[in-house]
């Protein structure tokens, strides 16, 4: 095993017609293939109140990625992203538009106006990336609303 991070797996429960979603620790290879998975769901924890926040930012994170979802191939355990869990309808590209111009906005006020960031070239650059990347992200979203 390479590497582990925190993701939401989904539990269909048969008896009840019902699913409920946890965090897991997710194992994976070297090829980035899950590898392995705890079987019981996992709870945030440090042994300082830093250790505990720095855990729940890694529990956040999952949220970040797809969704998985417990199958049985071959009689087999694995998992696989959970096409269900990915809900989008038009009006997404309209929020996401008006997000990135928001993220745009606020970062041009409260990063890009500082005055170190403003007397310092090399973080001035590196701001301008962001900046630029943030801008290029609300213009292909532009384009695929208008296509």
């Amino acid at each position: 095993m390479t590497f582990w991070n925190y993701r939401v797996i989904r539990k269909n429960h048969r008896k009840t017609d019902s699913c409920s979603y946890h965090i897991h620790e997710v194992y994976y290879d070297d090829e980035n293939n899950i590898e392995s998975w705890t079987r019981s769901p996992v709870e945030p924890m440090g042994e300082t109140l830093a250790e505990l926040r720095g855990d729940i930012h890694f529990f956040l994170k999952a949220f970040q990625k797809p969704v998985l979802i417990e199958t049985n191939r071959d009689g087999k355990d694995t998992l696989t992203e959970d096409e269900e869990s990915i809900e989008k309808n038009e009006d997404h590209y309209h929020e996401i538009l008006d997000r990135s111009w928001v993220a745009t906005e606020y970062l041009n006020q409260f990063i890009g106006n500082h005055p170190i960031i403003k007397r310092n070239k090399d973080l001035f650059e590196i701001y301008m990336k962001a900046e630029s990347a943030i801008s290029e992200l609300y213009q292909n979203i532009g384009r695929l609303i208008n296509d």
